[in-house]
């Protein structure tokens, strides 16, 4: 802060230049400052510093640097709210931050322009306000190891399925923007990944269960593309043409990755993969830039989706299509 680094104050004239603001919008944030409880002293020349010792007068005493993490930390928690866990951090935002803008001005209203350090795309979450009991039940199954039976959603299938699980514990996926339950389903007789605002209802059942010493979420999608895992491990590897080849390379989708850089600016992309329906939408958004090498069932499947893309484009006849599950595919390509 520059009040706080200048020894014998910043006049309000320097502050206005120096940020381009407006000098009533200089003073009304020094107003708000003194409201806040910062103690503000004006010296000779109009010139404006923070008192010394200012950090142990205010009613929590946090440095900028600590009011920036905080704000991008909220920044972060945005495609959460609706959760307990967002309204939990927002009550601890406002009790080290201070009051939020339907209160009067505190030490969370001061820094308008840490808020534009971070962006997220929070808007396009989804709102989790109307599955709250559903999550509230889900937290405290994972908190005491009890199961629940459950009313589910399968979108793939459109169907509702009613099932008991043990849920081990809740995941949030930043890329997918949404929360998940990595849970033993009773109905599979084996773990699954539930997606929580296709909970239709969750019930809590008096029968306990323990979650098994190996289990972490890290280790259970250690395999899977992003999320979804299927049954099988499947090696894939693709062809890059030069106008995907560059950002796609430069980041990490999976753990197994191996990249290998090609004449002309192409190069090839080598995963070993639990599971294909991500890496096939991930396929499938490159378009022609990608080629699939192997396996040849995917290389088949992805043009032949790119037929039926094509003649929908010219205006061919919608069909429906609906994606075999891993084990069909595997036995059609051996």
């Amino acid at each position: 802060m520059d009040l706080a680094a200048a020894r014998h104050g910043v006049p309000a004239a320097v502050l206005a230049r120096r940020y381009g603001l407006r000098l009533r919008t200089v003073y009304r944030d020094l107003h708000a400052l003194e409201q806040a409880g910062f103690p503000l002293a004006r010296s000779e020349g109009a010139r404006w510093k923070l008192v010394d010792g200012w950090q142990r007068r205010l009613p929590f005493p946090l440095r900028a640097g600590e009011l920036l993490a905080l704000h991008v930390a909220a920044q972060l928690m945005a495609p959460l709210r609706g959760t307990p866990l967002a309204r939990d951090f927002q009550a601890l935002f406002v009790r080290l931050a201070g009051p939020d803008g339907t209160r009067p001005p505190g030490q969370g209203e001061l820094f308008p322009r840490y808020r534009q350090l971070l962006a997220t795309r929070s808007a396009l979450a989804i709102d989790y306000t109307a599955h709250e009991a559903v999550l509230e039940r889900l937290c405290r199954a994972c908190e005491t190891r009890t199961a629940v039976r459950a009313a589910y959603w399968v979108e793939s299938r459109g169907e509702m399925t009613h099932r008991r699980i043990d849920p081990y514990c809740l995941y949030y996926d930043p890329q997918l923007e949404a929360l998940y339950v990595f849970a033993w389903c009773h109905l599979r007789a084996a773990m699954r990944t539930f997606a929580v605002h296709r909970f239709r209802q969750v019930t809590l059942t008096e029968q306990r269960f323990a979650v098994p010493a190996d289990f972490s979420a890290e280790g259970y999608l250690r395999r899977a593309f992003r999320l979804w895992r299927g049954e099988h491990a499947v090696r894939v590897r693709l062809r890059l043409e030069r106008d995907a080849a560059g950002w796609v390379t430069e980041r990490r989708w999976h753990a197994s990755q191996k990249t290998r850089r090609l004449p002309g600016g192409r190069a090839e992309l080598e995963l070993t993969v639990d599971g294909t329906r991500e890496v096939e939408r991930f396929i499938l958004g490159l378009g022609a830039a990608c080629e699939v090498l192997e396996p040849g069932w995917l290389r088949e499947r992805i043009a032949r989706e790119h037929r039926r893309a094509a003649g929908l484009a010219r205006g061919g006849p919608k069909r429906s299509v609906t994606s075999d599950d891993n084990a069909v595919r595997h036995r059609r390509a051996r």
